[in-house]
């Protein structure tokens, strides 16, 4: 299924919290929706919602376990694995 018109032209216009919203609905609507979940997930991760969007990455791969969503979170994996918490905290 694909993001509704709608939404995208949200996107397109950088209205990103009221995408999310219409992505919410949406993901409500069918929650199988792989494409809506992806959406969400790289809104929110933009936003700096990290839990999140880790979260709908997660959801998203368990839709669609050879779809993108499983490259996201490998992806997520290795930035959250260099992160040096001992530079932020003396």
């Amino acid at each position: 299924m694909e993001i509704p018109s709608e939404i995208r032209h949200l996107i397109d216009k950088n209205e990103f919290e009221a995408a999310i919203v219409g992505l919410n609905d949406a993901i409500e609507a069918d929650l199988c929706n792989v494409a809506c979940y992806l959406e969400r997930a790289r809104l929110n991760w933009k936003l700096g919602r990290r839990r999140e969007a880790i979260n709908d990455y997660y959801k998203a791969a368990e839709l669609d376990p050879d779809g993108p969503a499983r490259q996201a979170l490998e992806h997520i994996s290795g930035i959250m694995q260099f992160y040096n918490k001992d530079l932020y905290n003396p």
